[in-house]
């Protein structure tokens, strides 16, 4: 029988050499070794967590799969496996994690069972994770505690290949559904439906997938808790999440943090908000009721209100649910549903590719290679970026994007001045622009302008950011928040005719911060969840 303690020192680690800001690390573990099978939880959880911050560094030096993302901190891991304990179906625990990465959630459960001095006790323990590197190292820390830890990609797991788990700890992938491949699409919609029968929409975010992929796996009253983008809750890319939610299992809890009470930077976008969802696999009543929190901990949260099953409207905004009426049928509209939103341009290889006007007039590049970008938000205090003749930005020390769609041959004849500046590229210039094997290197595949681009809000503004109508041709940079026309507008007059953007400008100036929101961070997502029913009231004025 496995002993498990919190505080003897029983790993013992002889070698442990991390260098996380030079360009070498090395970590090994000479010797880890069991005394009496008497596992010491709390000196694992340290290792796991340092482990963890130099893999972290690794991944990061090597330019991250946008899949991964850091772990959840151990308080708050603690704190969400500590709350599903409380629904779990008996002493005896089958544990699962999806997406286990170094073993966060299962060193939590550990403590856990180590603090109720025999009342608990685990049966099974299996955790999936496909990196080989955190893979390795969740063997390696947890093996000697019960954890079998399967290197595979979870969504291609079939239900035979894994026992039903009582207990489901998780924080999924959060990849983006515009960051996945049109077959990794089809194959997590495919492994989603044949578990929960529901199938997800393209614009799904990768972590619903993860969640209705899960269902085949759960026994009956099996416990789930998972930590999502609080998006879900929202968006109508979580629809076949909250339908899920909503109709298959039972909920128990659902907490809304504050914003940026996990900090994870992705790629290109952060996601600031996350909440908890818990639920037991058993099918709801209309009668039943859970708890809906927002802000502070999740032990000590600043708002709750309850909630029943009789008010659960899948199409619905489920954080504005404490104002909707009893049938639960409030329509409400958020800006996504009008516009597309999305932080502006990171261009790639930016020291080549992005040079003052001025210096590619002189080099002698044709304008058809030329594309203005837009100035810093720093340096704009208008709420119009006005045009020139040429659909420039009006402004001094102008910058522009230099790219090209022909092929060298082409190039050699309209234009050799382009095509000798390309040839000064070095390799690391080439492989950085470099978008797939058969593409033109130097095709950046350039941003379409957007009419209204975003930055935070001054002293002068009323709301939270600063909404300016742009009339030129230039694409926004880094800093900026993108607002183009969604092709889901009820009205079509909005992108078939001549728009009045100077009114809708007023419109979205308007608009206040979602009710209840304690917070607010210049984000996509945050921008996105504002509500929009100023826009739908605009909309309704035209025939």
């Amino acid at each position: 029988m496995l002993h498990i303690r919190k505080h003897r020192r029983c790993v013992q680690v002889d070698t442990l050499l991390l260098e996380l800001d030079g360009t070498v690390a090395v970590m090994r573990w000479e010797e880890a070794r069991l005394l009496d099978f008497d596992f010491d939880v709390t000196g694992t959880e340290t290792v796991r967590q340092t482990g963890q911050a130099f893999l972290e560094k690794l991944r990061s030096d090597d330019k991250a799969d946008p899949a991964e993302q850091g772990a959840t901190p151990f308080p708050e891991a603690s704190e969400i496996t500590g709350l599903a304990l409380r629904y779990h179906p008996g002493p005896a625990i089958n544990f699962l994690e999806p997406c286990v990465g170094t073993g966060i959630f299962f060193s939590a459960l550990l403590h856990h069972v180590a603090d109720r001095q025999g009342a608990l006790n685990i049966h099974a323990a299996h955790g999936v994770e496909r990196d080989d590197q955190f893979a390795a190292l969740a063997h390696d820390l947890w093996a000697p505690a019960g954890l079998e830890v399967h290197l595979q990609d979870f969504l291609r797991l079939s239900a035979p290949e894994l026992p039903q788990a009582t207990m489901v700890l998780s924080r999924p992938p959060a990849t983006f559904h515009h960051q996945l491949s049109s077959d990794a699409k089809v194959r997590a919609a495919d492994a989603a439906e044949a578990s929960s029968g529901i199938r997800p929409t393209g614009i799904a975010d990768l972590y619903s997938h993860f969640v209705l992929a899960t269902h085949k796996f759960l026994a009956p009253k099996a416990v789930s808790a998972w930590v999502l983008p609080t998006k879900f809750l929202r968006h109508s890319s979580g629809r076949a999440l909250r339908l899920y939610l909503a109709r298959h299992v039972r909920l128990h809890r659902i907490h809304a943090y504050d914003a940026r009470a996990f900090d994870v930077t992705r790629l290109e976008e952060t996601i600031d908000e996350w909440s908890v969802v818990v639920f037991t696999n058993e099918r709801p009543q209309p009668s039943d009721a859970f708890e809906f929190s927002t802000g502070g901990d999740l032990l000590d949260p600043n708002e709750t209100t309850q909630m029943t099953y009789a008010r659960l409207n899948p199409e619905a905004n489920w954080l504005q649910m404490a104002d909707l009426n009893d049938n639960g049928l409030m329509k409400s509209y958020t800006l996504e549903d009008f516009f597309f939103i999305r932080s502006g341009w990171e261009v790639p290889a930016a020291k080549f590719f992005v040079q003052p006007e001025a210096r590619a007039w002189a080099l002698g590049i044709q304008p058809m290679h030329l594309t203005p970008l837009l100035p810093a938000p720093e340096t704009v205090t208008d709420k119009v970026i006005a045009a020139d003749e040429g659909a420039y930005p009006v402004g001094e020390n102008r910058q522009v994007v230099l790219a090209s769609n022909k092929d060298e041959y082409t190039l050699a004849e309209l234009d050799p001045a382009f095509l000798r500046y390309l040839d000064a590229a070095n390799g690391d210039t080439r492989d950085a622009a470099q978008r797939s094997q058969d593409a033109l290197w130097y095709n950046l595949h350039l941003r379409r302008p957007a009419p209204i681009v975003v930055k935070p809000a001054t002293d002068a503004d009323d709301g939270l950011f600063r909404f300016i109508l742009n009339q030129s041709d230039g694409i926004a940079g880094p800093g900026w928040i993108t607002m183009s026309p969604n092709l889901g507008f009820a009205k079509p007059w909005f992108l078939d005719n001549d728009v009045n953007w100077h009114e809708v400008i007023e419109v979205l100036e308007a608009i206040t911060v979602p009710h209840g929101t304690t917070q607010q961070t210049f984000s996509p997502d945050a921008l996105a969840s504002l509500n929009a029913t100023p826009i739908a009231e605009y909309l309704a004025t035209f025939d």
